[in-house]
């Protein structure tokens, strides 16, 4: 495996590495993890939890290994595969902070960590969809002066499109507003709050978990700290027979 430089390792990559199924490397970590006492922020710095999309389309959970996180699983590991894994991380960091010292100005690594960590804080929290979570993982890596060629490629399912395009092309005698009215008495849809740059809060909405069925958050164009809600147009006939 040709190393590149990067911020972490993936679950993935550490299953191929020391020759063991993937599901038993994320059995490892999440016995680590169990071991931390439930410190979300500690564990963080550790094992950045996310998803890969499998060759049948799939979405499936994996785990980004940060430097110290790579150091820990080391620890569990004898033999061979071991110090093949062993070396492949150091390798790695040594590159990633040999191309951190070509910005003076981009902070430490330790800094890109908790970056990270604050980001998907944020994508969970606002429910993203997949483009979104890789577009603000883009970002975070282009402010650190990153590499960004190890991130995945990822292509729309299906086009989603907005409430009121999907009623007005269904020619549905209701408007955007009643709909999204109805849709948070559903519990599909609800409103969140962020603070405003004019002081106060600002409200935004935001698909609820049951509500994804029908569509996704997508990062808001107006705003990065909103999501915009955005519907399937294949799912929208079943929606509307709870709006109507």
């Amino acid at each position: 495996m040709k190393i590149q430089p990067s911020s972490y390792f993936s679950s993935l990559e550490v299953a191929e590495m020391v020759g063991r199924e993937h599901k038993e490397v994320l059995r490892d970590i999440r016995n680590v993890i169990s071991h931390l006492g439930g410190q979300t922020k500690i564990e963080q710095s550790y094992f950045i939890e996310t998803s890969y999309t499998n060759s049948q389309n799939k979405q499936q959970p994996c785990y980004q290994l940060t430097k110290k996180g790579c150091e820990l699983y080391a620890t569990r590991m004898t033999g061979e595969k071991g110090t093949q894994f062993a070396v492949a991380y150091i390798e790695r960091f040594n590159a990633m902070e040999r191309q951190l010292k070509q910005f003076p100005t981009t902070p430490n690594i330790e800094q890109f960590e908790m970056h990270l960590i604050g980001m998907k804080y944020s994508a969970d929290i606002l429910r993203v969809d997949e483009p979104s979570k890789i577009r603000m993982l883009t970002d975070v890596h282009k402010a650190h002066g990153v590499p960004t060629n190890h991130l995945p490629q990822y292509v729309e399912e299906e086009l989603k499109k907005s409430l009121t395009e999907l009623l007005k092309a269904h020619d549905v005698p209701l408007t955007a507003a009643k709909a999204n009215t109805k849709l948070i008495e559903l519990g599909l849809l609800e409103i969140k709050e962020r603070p405003s740059t004019k002081g106060g809060l600002r409200e935004f909405k935001s698909l609820t978990e049951a509500g994804r069925y029908y569509g996704d958050n997508a990062i808001s164009p107006r705003n990065p700290k909103e999501t915009q809600p955005l519907y399937y147009p294949s799912k929208f006939s079943e929606l509307l027979k709870l709006l109507i």
